[in-house]
């Protein structure tokens, strides 16, 4: 949901910073390295945990610092905040201690599209999947427990094929994980229909144009003429050998297909991040239809990575959407807004613009 206040200390090169951003459109402005994406990381910290710049969260903390801070305060009264300090880290969600993560996703939905946006066409599938649990977490109640109940047998299996269990152990911990699957996989490919819908259907509206009609379908990790215990029992000797589950939802992916051709051999690079964006949009759209106003939209540098025709039309979009989105460019915003100067890590606001 929007934010009403964001709060960071230790966040790469920001200075400590209290911002108090619109319900609509806030845009970043300044040079290269002034620190705008940090901004953004600092949001993304709050709603997902870590960072999308790096796999090390060490990395995020400002040189001379031990810990970082982001604190928000949603425009509903509800504050959050997390401490990282190297690998560790604690949360508080409404003056409580919180070390689970799903619960700061649920409070803070994040949609972001960044430089590196156009991986979730080529890159691999394990990108597609957390594309579709994502949507699915904030759109179906049960998922995450169906999610975690999977994992969890998961584990064991793996546990069991490098123990070199019998296969009267594998047979029983296989009679529960098949279960398990089957539901992972029925709600993901309802959920493929429905993003396939609201993809197309922004496609359209954005005015992307693709060499062909886009298909959106669900893989599943496993030989389609097999069930998934005749998948699991086929490959039992080779799991055995390899000491883990080489079959399941957890191999799922997403295909994306264009003009019936593989989207990341038949799309340019510009026409990969105009897809990808549309994706992204998607999932934005679909939460919003059914919780207005509880997704927050990150767009890091859209100015570098769209063409001008595509950045007006996309611009315009979210001018006539009710929700809080956060941007950063070297340019000032074409559009009416919050604008924010970030110059070598501090942060002014001009309310001239808004």
């Amino acid at each position: 949901m929007a934010l009403d206040r964001l709060t960071l200390e230790g966040v790469r090169n920001l200075a400590p910073t209290e911002l108090s951003p619109g319900p609509g459109l806030n845009w970043f402005t300044g040079e290269n390295g002034a620190g705008k994406t940090s901004v953004l990381e600092g949001i993304y910290l709050l709603g997902r945990g870590r960072s999308f710049r790096s796999a090390r969260p060490a990395s995020v903390i400002q040189h001379g610092r031990e810990k970082l801070r982001a604190v928000g305060k949603t425009a509903r009264g509800l504050v959050l905040g997390i401490e990282r300090s190297g690998d560790q880290w604690r949360g508080r969600i409404a003056g409580r201690d919180c070390q689970r993560i799903s619960e700061f996703a649920a409070a803070l939905p994040l949609v972001l599209f960044e430089p590196d946006s156009h991986r979730l066409i080529d890159g691999g599938p394990d990108r597609r999947r957390q594309y579709l649990d994502w949507q699915l977490f904030h759109v179906e109640p049960h998922y995450l427990t169906a999610w975690q109940r999977y994992a969890r047998l998961l584990r064991q299996r793996n546990a069991a094929l490098k123990a070199r269990a019998s296969d009267d152990v594998l047979d029983a911990l296989d009679s529960v994980i098949c279960p398990a699957a089957q539901t992972l996989d029925d709600l993901r490919h309802r959920q493929v229909e429905a993003t396939t819908r609201a993809t197309n259907a922004l496609i359209a509206q954005l005015q992307i144009r693709l060499p062909g009609d886009l298909t959106v379908s669900y893989r599943h990790g496993f030989p389609p003429e097999l069930s998934i215990i005749e998948a699991l029992r086929s490959q039992r000797i080779s799991d055995r050998d390899r000491g883990f589950t080489q079959r399941g939802p957890h191999r799922a992916d997403l295909i994306l297909k264009v003009n019936q051709k593989a989207a990341a051999q038949e799309l340019s690079r510009g026409q990969q991040k105009l897809l990808a964006l549309a994706l992204l949009l998607a999932q934005l759209s679909q939460l919003e239809q059914r919780s207005p106003g509880e997704t927050i939209l990150l767009m890091d540098d859209p100015v570098s990575e769209l063409d001008k025709r595509h950045l007006e039309t996309v611009l315009g979009w979210l001018n006539q959407q009710s929700l809080q989105t956060w941007i950063t460019s070297t340019d000032p915003p074409p559009i009416r807004g919050k604008l924010f100067h970030v110059k070598q890590g501090n942060i002014t606001t001009d309310t001239r613009n808004s």
